[in-house]
C-alpha cells in the first residue's frame, strides 16, 4: 500500500493550535473597551481606506525525510475599517524549486489586526492549486485550509501618522492546507513585504 492511499485523520498539529490560541488571546486583547490616553498613539498608525500588500518572500515546504525550498509572491487588496482591522482577498503563488513540481496558485480570505505600534497578526481561509507532498510525486495536489502570520510593519516617510501611507513589513506566515486524500501539507513563508494604506 502506498503511502497516498492510507489517510491519515485530519487534525491540526500542536505548533498549529498554539498559533490558533494565540490569536484567540491577542483578539481578546484588543476587544472593544474604554479608551486611555496611551491609546491615541496607537490609532495614528494605521488609518481608514483602501489597504493593499505586495511581497515575494522564501518560502520553505517540510516534507517527510526533508524539505523544498520554494518562493511565494502575494498580492493583498482590501479595506482598512478602522486603525486596528483591515479585511482583504490574498492572490498568492508559490514555486518549488524541484524538478517538475507544478506552480502553486491560491486565493485566501485574509483579516489583519494591528496589536500595537505595527505589530500585527493575521489569519486567511481559502484554497491552493498545488502543494507538493514528496519530491517523486510531481502531479498537481490541491489543497484547502488557510493561515495564520505575524509581522511588524515599519512606517515610511516622515508624516508617519497623518494619513493613508506606506510601510515595510517583516513577517512570517504558516500556511497549512489539507489534501484531498485528507492529510496536511504546511508551507512556511518568510521575509519582507509592502503595505499600502
Amino acid at each position: 500500500m502506498t503511502a497516498l492511499a492510507y489517510p491519515r485523520p485530519v487534525r491540526l498539529p500542536a505548533s498549529a493550535k498554539l498559533v490558533l490560541l494565540a490569536l484567540l488571546a491577542a483578539l481578546a486583547v484588543i476587544a472593544p473597551r474604554p479608551a486611555r490616553a496611551s491609546e491615541g498613539e496607537v490609532a495614528t498608525d494605521f488609518k481608514r481606506g483602501v489597504f493593499a500588500e505586495f511581497a515575494w518572500r522564501p518560502a520553505l515546504v517540510p516534507l517527510r525525510n526533508d524539505a523544498m525550498p520554494a518562493a511565494r509572491t502575494h498580492m493583498t487588496l482590501g479595506a482598512r475599517l478602522s486603525p486596528a482591522i483591515a479585511l482583504g482577498t490574498m492572490a498568492h503563488m508559490t514555486i518549488y524549486f524541484d524538478k517538475d513540481q507544478k506552480v502553486g496558485a491560491g486565493l485566501d480570505a485574509m483579516i489583519q489586526v494591528n496589536v500595537t505600534r505595527g505589530f500585527y497578526l493575521r489569519a486567511g481561509a481559502g484554497a491552493i492549486s498545488h502543494v507538493p507532498v514528496a519530491r517523486e510525486i510531481t502531479t498537481r495536489t490541491p489543497g484547502y485550509g488557510g493561515q495564520v502570520g505575524l509581522g511588524y510593519a515599519f512606517r515610511l516617510g516622515k508624516d508617519k501618522g497623518k494619513g493613508p501611507g506606506a510601510a515595510l513589513a517583516l513577517g512570517a506566515d504558516y500556511d497549512l492546507r489539507i489534501l484531498p486524500d485528507k492529510r496536511r501539507r504546511g508551507i512556511l513563508v518568510l521575509g519582507l513585504s509592502f503595505m499600502f494604506g
